[in-house]
């Protein structure tokens, strides 16, 4: 069996933003979880780090959604 041994990506600086990080629990699939994995980890930055740029260059309002997940109130 071979591990490979990796440096952890570098926590991102507490201030970084204007304001401090609060710990938050999401539930993800593994499908999810191992591609969040996958990008921060070729980017050189923490799971954390990536969620947050991702929210802050607004990539989250391109999500959509197709007709079948849309609830009808």
């Amino acid at each position: 069996m071979y591990v490979e041994i990796v440096a952890r990506p570098k926590r991102a600086d507490k201030d970084k933003y204007g304001e401090p990080k609060q710990r938050y629990q999401i539930m993800l699939t593994e499908t999810a979880s191992n591609e969040l994995d996958k990008v921060s980890e070729e980017l050189g930055i923490t799971r954390s780090e990536l969620l947050e740029k991702a929210i802050r260059q607004g990539l989250l309002n391109q999500v959509k959604l197709d007709a079948s997940e849309i609830e009808d109130d």
